[in-house]
Formats: C-alpha cells, sequence, structure tokens
C-alpha cells in the first residue's frame, strides 16, 4: 500500500518544538565556540566562522528554530565580549573581530526580518 508523501507544512509543536528549540540552541552555542576559535587566523578561517553560522540560520525554517540557533550563536558571542579576569578579550578589538561582530549583527537581523507574524482575522 503506497503511503502519503509528508506534508511539507508539517510544523512541530508542543513538546517537540521545545526539544527542537532547544537542540537549535545548543548547536548555535557549538558553532559559536567554533566561530570565535578560529576567527583570528586568517581571513580564510573568518569567512568560514561567519558563513557556517549564516547559511545555517538561512537554512533552518523561519520561526522558533531560527530564533533559537541565532539566540545560541549570539548569546556566546556578547559573552566573548566581556573582558576576562587576566583583563584581556576573546574577541579583540581587529578588524576580524570587528567583521565578526558585524557577522552577528547580520544574523540578528536575518532572524528578526523573518520571524513570522501572526495577522489578525478581519472583522466585518
Amino acid at each position: 500500500m503506497p503511503t502519503a508523501p509528508a506534508s511539507p507544512s508539517w510544523r512541530p509543536r508542543g513538546v517537540v518544538l521545545v526539544a527542537l528549540v532547544v537542540l537549535a540552541v545548543l548547536v548555535g552555542l557549538g558553532t559559536a565556540v567554533a566561530s570565535i576559535a578560529v576567527h583570528e587566523k586568517s581571513w580564510a578561517w573568518l569567512a568560514l566562522a561567519l558563513a557556517a553560522p549564516l547559511a545555517t540560520a538561512w537554512a533552518l525554517p523561519a520561526g522558533w528554530l531560527r530564533a533559537g540557533f541565532g539566540v545560541g550563536w549570539l548569546a556566546l558571542l556578547f559573552i566573548g565580549l566581556q573582558t576576562r579576569p587576566e583583563g584581556d578579550f576573546v574577541i579583540l578589538s581587529s578588524a576580524r573581530g570587528y567583521g565578526l561582530l558585524v557577522g552577528g549583527l547580520v544574523l540578528l537581523v536575518l532572524i528578526i526580518v523573518t520571524l513570522p507574524v501572526r495577522r489578525r482575522a478581519v472583522e466585518s
């Protein structure tokens, strides 16, 4: 007996959605660790450090999953901006460090402008 193809409009709900969002946040945190670790090595590594999270965010469906990934990535980026006890920074104030910050802003804008908007029903 042939089965019907899965509906492309299927959206997770409830506990499944919460679990997927938590997983997306954890993947965002892991991607941010990698991005912060390699961004100062060379310009090619900076390009990879920016391409990975932006491509991942673009590939995820708009909504909670994309927002979860972005929040995880941006949270660790902002933690990396804080002064360490030794008095130095994880993200330096160099051209590559500022490039990573600009990439974070682009990711933030991508997440915000693609958030789904709830439309009210028009009352007549």
